[in-house]
């Protein structure tokens, strides 16, 4: 959630101390320089006149009094709009700091629920270790090491591989690196364009067998702080060094040969494995991991994930799985029990893709979202709608009360965070906070 802003005073008349009004000190550091307008001067120029004249055909009596009377006025009209514009002031600095105490309390309640959540967490993850332990004791099977269901889970999606159509098993097969077509003139910005399917999928088939698979991540920032806080995880295939298929390019041909799946599964995998053994360096920090309906509606990978993620139990409370909104409107019930499961080690789910600012919150509740992400360009055009302000503002406490933080990604301009940060979103994500990078050299600038 936000946190009050670090130079939320900086422009505060009365300094350092917000208190100060408070005590009446604004009134004695009134700035006399400030009412020397030209009004004003004109007008003491035309009262001096006037007593001038005054002065010649009235007796000293009446000019000492009616001059009196006049520097009396004066002198409350120049302290009724002194404390006129301290009153200005100390409304202007209750309603700054109402809206940074309105901040803090939802932090605090937000904590409070993390700290809840967290300990049902253990409570659950307890539970299913136990019954896990239970249900392998009455099968008469050893529990795997993590190495075990690693290999076994890779071994499953190779399987998978190897039982492809021909066309792919014919370039690729079980080929060593050295079998690999060698594309003269391939560049980062060509691979799309130059590679035939065959060669993709030897590409893809390779990645598998060789873990020719790099991880990119990029920060997701607090606001108005901008400091990391999450990250994205996204899974690159590598042709060469440096040289990355485009997903576009690689779904495009895999979904003709239905290996959509069997590469989801692969590429969530090797995230896993990033986290994982990313270790210390990544404490405090959740990172967001796509998961497809595809792999969701795969019961033996999920099954394995389930007991990937229960063996390496820290992992969960840092694991955000990422699901389309397309994908959790069609999601097959039978599909409910696997996020229940993932939810009860202590992962967490957010929301992407969103198409339009319309939830069905307890919708989002019973697949367990803790985090909407919505592309800038929606919620700024959403903004400029009329009473668009006033809805999303609506729409963001509803999220508040329901324990759910919003992140606008693609934010790619300071002027599009300047109108983002009207409606007091939570964190931000784009190039303007980062582009994806390495793993390793993300990990190290953090």
């Amino acid at each position: 959630m936000n946190a009050p802003a670090e130079n939320s005073y900086d422009n505060d008349p009365f300094g350092d101390d917000p208190m100060a009004p408070l005590r009446g000190d604004a009134r004695r550091r009134v700035d006399w320089r400030s009412f020397l307008t030209f009004k004003n001067i004109l007008a003491a120029l035309g009262l001096a006149t006037f007593l001038i004249v005054l002065g010649s055909v009235a007796s000293p009596r009446v000019a000492f009094l009616v001059t009196a009377m006049l520097a009396l006025a004066g002198f409350f009209a120049v302290e009724m709009a002194a404390r006129r514009r301290w009153e200005r002031d100390l409304v202007e600095q209750i309603r700054r700091m109402n809206a940074d105490y309105d901040r803090i309390v939802r932090e605090v309640a937000r904590n409070r629920n993390d700290v809840a959540d967290m300990r049902r967490t253990l409570a659950d993850a307890g539970e299913t270790a136990r019954r896990f332990s239970r249900q392998q004791e009455m099968l008469g099977v050893t529990p795997a090491s993590g190495g075990g269901i690693e290999q076994r889970m890779i071994k499953a999606i190779a399987e998978q591989l190897s039982r492809m159509d021909a066309p792919a098993r014919g370039m690729a097969g079980d080929a060593p690196a050295a079998a690999l077509p060698v594309v003269a003139g391939l560049t980062a910005e060509n691979a799309a364009r130059v590679l035939t399917d065959e060669q993709v999928m030897a590409f893809v088939h390779h990645a598998v067998q060789q873990d020719s698979i790099d991880i990119f991540l990029q920060p997701i920032v607090n606001l108005p702080q901008r400091k990391s806080r999450f990250f994205e995880m996204f899974s690159r295939i590598r042709i060469e060094s440096e040289i990355y298929l485009p997903a576009e390019r690689y779904l495009a041909v895999a979904m003709q040969h239905d290996m959509v799946p069997v590469i989801d599964n692969l590429l969530l995998l090797r995230a896993l494995q990033a986290i994982r053994d990313a270790g210390s360096s990544g404490a405090g920090r959740a990172w967001f991991c796509n998961i497809t309906s595809l792999t969701l509606n795969d019961p033996k990978f999920m099954g394995d994930l389930v007991e990937f993620i229960a063996q390496y139990r820290a992992l969960a409370p840092r694991l955000v799985f990422e699901l389309g909104q397309g994908d959790l409107a069609t999601m097959r019930a039978e599909s409910l029990p696997v996020l229940d499961g993932l939810s009860r080690l202590g992962c967490r789910f957010s929301m992407d893709q969103v198409r339009e600012l319309s939830f069905d919150f307890a919708h989002l509740e019973a697949r367990h979202i803790r985090f909407l992400k919505v592309d800038a360009a929606l919620v700024i055009e959403g903004m400029h709608e009329i009473g668009g302000v006033k809805r999303l503002k609506r729409l963001k406490a509803e999220l508040d009360s329901r324990g759910i933080d919003l992140i606008v990604e693609k934010i790619e301009s300071e002027k599009q965070l300047i109108e983002l940060l009207d409606i007091d979103i939570d964190y931000g994500q784009g190039y303007l906070f980062g582009k994806p990078a390495r793993a390793e050299a993300a990990m190290m600038e953090e």
